[in-house]
């Protein structure tokens, strides 16, 4: 009980501490130094996702299927990939800080803080490992009972720190969440047949099984980095300020929908081996995540104002438009979402990572051209735009392959000869 427990009360405590984050960022901070802070967060969050090479999931499969003697290997091989990684990682960001922070913030000036957040991120690289380990051996309530510990802890002192002004040292403190989890994680990884030493052996599947959620992952945050760049340049930081408060709101909705197909709807799809119920099945939960995210969208439609009021700050009521169109594309990106992980269910990653790049593909190119001709809400008007687009593709591909069935099962039945009564059967 417990365990299953653990995932809804994770995820709760995850969206109550970026709630909160960003409740105090916008009262506290000016809008400049909360587009600081959010560009500082999502720059450490890219930078955890990277430090084992997206792997985190390939480890947790690993990890369930590895016997006890093998699990040493599989952990093994998580930190041969955070080895290799440090250096390759590290290196470039120390020489290149000035322009990443010119990047993140418009000046060159804050080159000390990505450097600090480059190596608080890459000294949590064995508890990710460690993580994920717990994780695929059954031990949910204690991987996710560590990460929540590191979450209490650094949203504590970020929250102290924004309420004084400084989103530098917020920054660095949200950071530091992960190494206090991996200080509560070690206790209970001890009791695992573990070995803590680098394994090349295994590597190889190990990085395969990931590609598709790492490419996916870097090449989103890559993109949205650059468009930022080009965005402040064109409207200044308050505008900035305002489409990031609007894409925090937006995360916080697709994050709930990612967790609901992949745990609800992945394993289901997966068992399912008939195209009519996989196609039910389909259908099904694709009006579910529709209902979620349309009743999100009305419910702000309604409320807007109170709820920037209670969530945001009056500082931020002109960032409403920009929320609308988000949450619109919300309600767009579902039909999308589908698709990917119902490719992602039938063992085709390599279809789940390329809907998701195309469509962030469109969309960059898109907002480009609509900042290039003076647009103020070029991203949530691409954004919904790109994930409109791939949802009536999904649907155009998916009705044409219900067309082909259709046909082929016509014709096989038309093939089938009913023998006459007469005529000799094979024994």
């Amino acid at each position: 009980m417990t365990r299953h427990a653990s995932i809804p009360g994770y995820f709760a405590l995850r969206v109550l501490s970026a709630l909160i984050l960003l409740k105090l960022s916008t009262q506290f901070l000016s809008v400049h130094g909360f587009a600081n802070f959010a560009q500082f967060l999502a720059f450490s969050s890219l930078l955890n996702m990277a430090i084992v090479g997206g792997a985190q999931n390939g480890l947790i499969r690993e990890a369930a299927a590895a016997s006890e003697d093998e699990l040493a290997a599989v952990q093994g091989a998580g930190l041969a990939v955070w080895a290799v990684a440090t250096p390759l990682i590290c290196i470039p960001l120390v020489i290149l800080s000035p322009q990443i922070s010119r990047i993140l913030t418009g000046s060159s000036s804050y080159w000390q803080a990505v450097i600090g957040l480059s190596l608080l991120s890459l000294a949590a690289g064995p508890g990710q490992v460690c993580w994920s380990i717990l994780s695929g051996r059954k031990r949910l309530a204690q991987s996710l009972g560590a990460q929540s510990a590191g979450i209490l802890v650094g949203t504590s002192i970020a929250g102290w720190l924004i309420v004084r002004g400084s989103f530098v040292g917020a920054a660095l403190a949200f950071a530091t969440g992960p190494l206090v989890a991996t200080l509560v994680a070690l206790p209970f990884a001890a009791r695992l047949r573990l070995g803590w030493r680098p394994v090349w052996r295994g590597v190889r599947p190990l990085l395969s099984y990931s590609m598709a959620m790492a490419s996916t992952l870097g090449f989103s945050a890559l993109v949205l980095f650059a468009l930022r760049s080009v965005y402040r340049e064109h409207f200044g930081a308050s505008e900035l300020g305002y489409w990031l408060a609007a894409n925090r709101i937006s995360d916080m909705s697709t994050q709930f929908l990612g967790l609901f197909m992949l745990q609800a709807f992945v394993p289901h799809f997966a068992m399912v081996a008939d195209p009519r119920q996989r196609s039910g099945l389909m259908l099904r939960y694709g009006l579910m995540g529709a209902g979620l995210t349309g009743a999100a969208l009305l419910v702000f439609l309604v409320a807007a104002r109170p709820l920037v009021h209670v969530f945001l700050s009056d500082a931020f009521v002109p960032a409403i438009p920009a929320i609308r169109l988000y949450m619109t594309g919300d309600f767009l990106r579902v039909w999308g979402s589908l698709a990917m992980f119902t490719a992602f269910a039938a063992g085709k990653p390599g279809r789940y990572a390329a809907i998701e790049i195309g469509t962030m593909t469109v969309m960059a190119g898109l907002t480009l051209l609509l900042t290039a001709s003076g647009e103020v809400r070029a991203p949530q008007v691409a954004y919904a735009a790109s994930w409109g687009l791939t949802a009536l593709l999904c649907g155009l591909v998916l009705a044409l392959g219900q067309l082909r069935h259709r046909a082929q099962s016509r014709a096989h039945g038309e093939r089938r000869i009913p023998l006459p009564d007469s005529a000799p059967r094979a024994l």
